[in-house]
């Protein structure tokens, strides 16, 4: 009977994480690496690392959603109306699409909070976003600050993604909903 069932045998081991790169994907395995893969997103220029930390599920009502800052989404009509992971997903691509290859990208969390609410988190954080563009991307605001209260759940594999990002401005500098708003 133990002989049909491979309790002894060695599974196939998993990739060793590249510790040589300081923008290096990690398994976000506890809330505050969800922040640091967002931030490693733009200096790695890696579209996935911003892109699979949020949340793609739809049950239970846990999918991404991006809930614009009061004052910028007034201006801006139905925009943001209804700004879920596809939403956030052509965002993201065309922004890194405008950004320069050659620039250095970078996102910065300040002040960042953590606190446990039942079965998630939330994280309030100061964010000042730096980047560079291509020529297609040059009438957009170079420097971004503000504030973001995020939900971050744990999924199936127990990995921690974000179900929920509300953007708040922040002094006169362009805020990730003014960001969005150009980019659309």
């Amino acid at each position: 009977m133990l002989s049909a069932c491979e309790l002894f045998t060695p599974r196939e081991p998993d990739p060793p994480i590249n510790i040589s790169d300081p923008y290096a994907w990690k398994p976000p395995t506890s809330p505050e690496i969800v922040l640091e893969n967002l931030a490693n997103a733009f200096p790695a220029h890696k579209i996935n690392y911003f892109l699979d930390v949020l949340s793609q599920s739809e049950e239970a009502g846990v999918g991404f959603t991006f809930i614009a800052d009061p004052g910028e989404a007034s201006l801006q009509g139905s925009i943001f109306d209804v700004w879920g992971y596809p939403e956030e997903e052509k965002f993201i691509t065309q922004l890194f699409q405008m950004l320069s290859e050659d620039g250095f990208q970078r996102l910065d969390w300040f002040d960042d909070q953590l606190n446990p609410n039942g079965d998630y988190y939330e994280i309030v954080a100061n964010y000042q976003l730096s980047l560079a563009y291509s020529e297609s991307g040059s009438a957009l605001p170079s420097l971004l600050k503000g504030q973001a209260t995020l939900t971050i759940i744990q999924n199936a594999d127990l990995l921690y993604e974000i179900s929920s990002w509300q953007d708040f401005a922040a002094d006169s500098l362009a805020s990730w909903t003014e960001l969005k708003a150009l980019v659309q």
